[in-house]
């Protein structure tokens, strides 16, 4: 319940009762049947309440995820879009590195918006949930750390847009 939903709720209850209540007498008293009836009505109205609590609240979930779900898809899409332009200002040595560093940055800000955060790879401990490897390595005093990196990996809220392609010592 929003602030201003309950603010309402508790401006109907605050309210004072101008019209008189009137108590049912012994002889005014409801047939039993009917305050059965009543109650049986009250407790469905209660099970509908409750049902469209827990449908908001799941459709507020589906939402939540799908959108989630929609900018994982489209960062996905801009990785390789990402790695071209990493590649492309290793090998430029003039004026147009700067622009495309500056692109770079802009891309790496955007990704910074959405949480999306590149996974640590070179020297660390081999994770096969966060790293794929592709090439094994000779050397016994790094064994089991990854010693290159490939491909960069990136992960979005703890969840894994793209492993990283690495190589592991053995």
């Amino acid at each position: 319940m929003s602030k201003k939903e309950k603010k309402t709720a508790e401006e109907k209850l605050s309210e004072k009762i101008t019209e008189p209540i009137e108590i049912p007498s012994e002889e005014n008293k409801p047939e039993p049947e009917v305050v059965d009836k009543a109650e049986e009505y009250k407790d469905l109205l209660q099970r509908l309440q409750a049902e469209f609590d827990n449908y908001r609240k799941r459709t507020l979930e589906s939402s939540k995820n799908a959108r989630n779900d929609g900018i994982n898809e489209m960062i996905t899409e801009l990785l390789p879009i990402m790695d071209s332009f990493e590649r492309g200002i290793a090998s430029l040595e003039d004026s147009a590195k700067s622009g495309m560093e500056l692109i770079c940055k802009q891309m790496n800000n955007l990704f910074t918006k959405y949480g999306v955060e590149a996974i640590a790879s070179v020297g660390e401990t081999f994770d096969p949930n966060v790293h794929h490897a592709i090439a094994q390595s000779d050397d016994p005093e790094n064994a089991g750390k990854v010693v290159e990196e490939f491909q960069k990996g990136y992960k979005r809220n703890n969840k894994v847009l793209r492993a990283a392609l690495v190589k592991v010592a053995q």
